[in-house]
């Protein structure tokens, strides 16, 4: 390749052990089971060209299983493992102003990414890092080509490499609100790798969205962890003071991504709401859904709704009465704070009560 990639960790290690994996350590991509009737969902049009699954992809028929790929034994060095090709360079204000904010350089501690193994989205919980690289001269075969080699000189897998026509033959949104499918989602290109260490899950996508920015590509980087809760429930009697003396309150209440069901860990909030009702018989509240401005408005405020029903219908279930409960959905028109980062997005998606 005319590019080197420039890495930001160590070479892997010489084989000198052994993993604890029953797999060896320089196991090669798993050969693809059977092939499985496809999803009609996902299936495009006949006319339409399929996408391009490597034959020695982990991806097949049925999608890409994690479990499925070795353990790695080489050395990662530090986050976010893997740098630009040579010649490129995240994109900034300095070196291209008219640029949108959302296009800049991004490092959330604890965010979500949907990854496609070209039957299906996996969506991938942790830490995320998303850069938007601009150069020239390198074609996106080149730039997914060098981390699809890092990658795999690691003993990590190839999940697909291909086009978003299955994606947008199925309809299917991203509710970020990035890169993806901006314009013709059935004609960006897009790389999908895999990298198991024995305590990490690396997911990494190469992306170049067509049919703009013809040199510019995209690269996301995500850490499979677990959320670190640091909210605490606010008891009744907290509650009913906010209540009182500001007439309203907010609530962090846990849903599934871009989804009106409510987490199991939003359990004890529902169930302290539940005693301020008890213990105060005549009080009424009208529950408020809000979101952040990722999205469109008009989706926003279709979820808000459905999020603020969700909580009332919670209510409801533990005994409280519909007479005392008003559910109602803004989306993203009333911000506590500017949408100018992920935390503050964070603390504008919530449900507040208030008091009627």
């Amino acid at each position: 390749m005319k590019n080197a990639l420039i890495l930001l960790f160590a070479l892997p290690l010489l084989l000198s052990g052994c993993s604890t994996d029953t797999k060896p350590a320089t196991a090669t991509v798993p050969h693809a089971p059977a092939p499985a009737a496809p999803d009609p969902a996902l299936t495009p049009q006949p006319t339409a060209p399929a996408p391009t699954v490597r034959p020695d992809s982990a991806a097949a028929a049925v999608g890409f299983d994690p479990a499925s790929a070795p353990v790695s034994t080489g050395t990662l060095g530090a986050w976010p493992y893997f740098g630009p090709l040579k010649g490129y360079e995240a994109l900034s204000k300095q070196n291209r102003p008219g640029d949108s904010a959302r296009e800049l350089q991004k490092d959330v501690g604890f965010d979500h990414y949907d990854f496609f193994d070209g039957v299906k989205l996996i969506p991938v919980e942790g830490r995320r890092f998303s850069v938007k690289y601009i150069g020239k001269d390198a074609s996106f075969f080149e730039f997914k080509k060098n981390y699809e080699s890092v990658i795999k000189s690691l003993g990590g897998v190839t999940v697909y490499e291909g086009t978003g026509e299955p994606l947008e033959a199925a309809k299917r949104k991203f509710p970020e609100g990035s890169h993806r499918g901006r314009y013709w989602l059935k004609k960006d290109e897009m790389g999908v790798y895999f990298l198991r260490t024995p305590d990490k899950e690396i997911w990494v996508e190469a992306y170049h969205p067509f049919p703009v920015d013809n040199t510019d590509y995209w690269l996301t980087v995500v850490e499979k962890k677990a959320l670190e809760v640091t909210v605490q429930v606010l008891p009744a009697e907290a509650l009913k003071k906010a209540l009182d003396t500001d007439g309203h309150v907010a609530l962090y209440i846990n849903f599934d991504t871009d989804k009106t069901a409510m987490k199991a860990e939003s359990a004890p909030i529902v169930a302290e709401v539940v005693k301020l009702l008890t213990a105060n018989p005549a009080l009424k509240l009208t529950v408020e859904g809000h979101t952040d401005n990722a999205g469109t408005p008009a989706h926003n405020q279709t979820l808000s709704e459905g999020r603020a029903n969700a909580v009332v219908g919670a209510l409801m279930a533990q005994g409280i009465s519909l007479d005392r409960l008003q559910a109602k959905g803004f989306g993203q028109q009333k911000p506590l704070v500017a949408n100018d980062s992920e935390a503050s997005k964070a603390k504008n998606r919530r449900v507040e009560l208030v008091k009627r």
